[in-house]
């Protein structure tokens, strides 16, 4: 699943426009987010990498988790702990609309809990972004490309 500016992801009954797309280059390896948004609603997204993958991650911006960069090695929230599944320094390109980002480092940290539920701690140059979501089956997904 490639996702490009514009195309839209039909999800859970709510049509989201691809407005921006974050590459992070960490630890010789990259990631991709998609902000996707549907009126007020904000997502990120994280494509499939290749065809054998089967699950997106589903993320949304949470502000109700008090923890600082970089966080402890274990992450308690709403009842559930989370593990560490990555981390490091990332360099950032970012294409289309994404406010309160900026191109260039930021430091990420991915955590996991049971149920396929992920944290993803972000410390920017001016502020810290906490993203909460679940991994879900591709087929849950419908993409529309922009023509």
């Amino acid at each position: 699943m490639k996702l490009r500016l514009r195309d839209i992801v039909c999800y859970q009954g709510k049509d989201f426009v691809t407005e921006g797309l974050l590459t992070y280059r960490l630890g010789g390896r990259v990631y991709r987010l998609a902000r996707v948004v549907d009126g007020e609603t904000v997502r990120w997204v994280e494509p499939l990498t290749d065809d054998s993958d089967d699950r997106v991650l589903m993320l949304e911006e949470v502000t109700d988790l008090g923890v600082g960069a970089p966080p402890p090695s274990t992450v308690s929230y709403q009842g559930r702990s989370y593990l560490p599944r990555l981390s490091g320094a990332a360099t950032v390109e970012i294409a289309g609309r994404v406010p309160d980002r900026l191109a260039g480092g930021c430091e990420v940290w991915r955590f996991r809990a049971a149920g396929d539920l992920y944290l993803q701690i972000e410390r920017w140059p001016d502020r810290t972004v906490v993203l909460h979501g679940e991994s879900v089956h591709k087929d849950m997904i419908d993409v529309l490309p922009t023509p």
